[in-house]
């Protein structure tokens, strides 16, 4: 072990060592973690320590789900999804954020709970445009949440699965407190928030050791390449892959390596909702929350429940967020009464996204489709599947 990283952590590494147990691993080595100075240094000793850390909590979540007893009932918590699913988080405080009342100016839900604490989720549906989103109140996030505190392993675990994650900060008080508690016990419970995953992959191999390949262009720029693939291949090796093959997509940082030898790991989009904003002085407390955040939450929406504030178009800001667009299928004539959600980025969806989305076979037999766009030149085309779509458009698949 290096001698730049102080006698603290010399000691705390040294706990670690000693430890038997795998939660007392863990608690060690996150202590040790927490105490290396962060200097380029001791930059490659923190990453391949997370990476040991990150073998650990896999170790112990297996456990956990060996010993699991079977026969209990259904979690409250557990939501199954209907349409795109928002679910509403805040920091614990009280009085409340507000976010029962949102739920309750959008969807008309939940009214009686107004003004009480939530203890479990309250769930509502609001539709725009023929597209149902469901929106979870879920119960406020305590600290430490991320280990179990105020059920929060049970609330974050929906919060991964969710489509949409959406902070709201109450305007009237300190927005940077609020903020700190909901990242920090995302980021300790493995949720990366409006990041895209990191342009490495790392797969187990049977032999040949571990293989580091730069597959583009810009993989190829990172800075000392030669130096960067050792520093991978250890970080692999401490996270337990002895043969395997790292494909690197991109500018890289260890972290990234790191966090791709973690399977917990997921990455949700979130936007901000400022509620309370017909108080008094809440109009700086958005601007500043706007500012402070713009560089992590590409949208932060000003919302006033007893103005009865929010956008109309809700709906469709967060299609637009979640780069999504409506197309409707159409089948002997009769269009779909609810619209199909297909992906629009990174590249304009096209005819085999609509139908591999519906069933692989309409890909496998295809033959071809009619589209019908209104107000187009040709409101009805005949195509093939790299026709590129628009907005409410109705396809009919024909296959051979």
């Amino acid at each position: 072990m290096s001698s730049n990283i102080g006698p603290l952590a010399q000691e705390a590494y040294q706990k670690y060592l000693d430890a038997s147990s795998i939660d007392d691993k863990i608690k060690r080595l996150e202590e040790f973690i927490s105490l290396v100075p962060k200097h380029k240094a001791t930059e490659k000793i923190v990453a391949l320590n997370k990476s040991r850390l990150a073998k650990l909590r896999r170790e112990q979540e297996a456990e956990k789900i060996r010993i699991k007893t079977t026969g209990k009932k259904a979690s409250p918590f557990s939501i199954k999804k209907e349409g795109i699913q928002l679910i509403l988080i805040s920091d614990y405080h009280s009085p409340g954020v507000g976010k029962t009342s949102l739920l309750n100016l959008l969807t008309g839900a939940a009214r009686d709970k107004i003004g009480k604490f939530t203890p479990i989720p309250e769930i509502g549906i609001y539709e725009h445009e023929k597209v149902r989103y469901q929106i979870v109140d879920m119960p406020s996030i305590m600290q430490e949440a991320s280990t179990g505190i105020g059920n929060g392993r049970e609330i974050i675990s929906q919060l991964r699965a969710c489509d949409l994650i959406c902070f709201c900060v109450d305007l009237s008080r300190d927005y940077k407190e609020q903020m700190n508690l909901l990242l920090t016990e995302l980021h300790k419970s493995h949720v990366r928030i409006n990041v895209p995953p990191p342009p490495v992959t790392i797969e187990k191999t049977g032999s040949n050791k571990i293989q580091v390949f730069y597959l583009t262009s810009e993989a190829k720029e990172n800075n000392d390449i030669e130096e960067l693939t050792e520093r991978i291949k250890e970080i692999a090796h401490a996270g337990g892959i002895r043969n395997g093959i790292v494909k690197v997509y991109g500018k890289i940082e260890l972290d990234h390596v790191v966090d791709s030898l973690n399977p917990s790991i997921v990455y949700k989009k979130s936007i901000i909702l400022g509620t309370k904003g017909d108080l008094a002085l809440t109009k700086n407390g958005y601007d500043e929350l706007e500012k402070s955040y713009s560089n992590i939450f590409p949208l932060v929406i000003g919302t006033s429940v007893k103005m009865r504030k929010i956008p109309g178009d809700f709906g469709k800001i967060v299609l637009t967020y979640l780069q999504k667009m409506k197309v409707y299928t159409m089948n002997k004539g009769i269009v779909a009464e609810k619209p199909l959600l297909i992906d629009s980025s990174p590249n304009k969806p096209t005819i085999r996204d609509v139908a591999i989305k519906i069933h692989r076979s309409f890909f496998e037999s295809f033959d071809h489709a009619i589209v019908i766009r209104k107000d187009a030149r040709q409101e009805k085309k005949k195509v093939g599947l790299d026709y590129e779509l628009k907005e409410n458009d109705i396809i009919e698949l024909h296959t051979k």
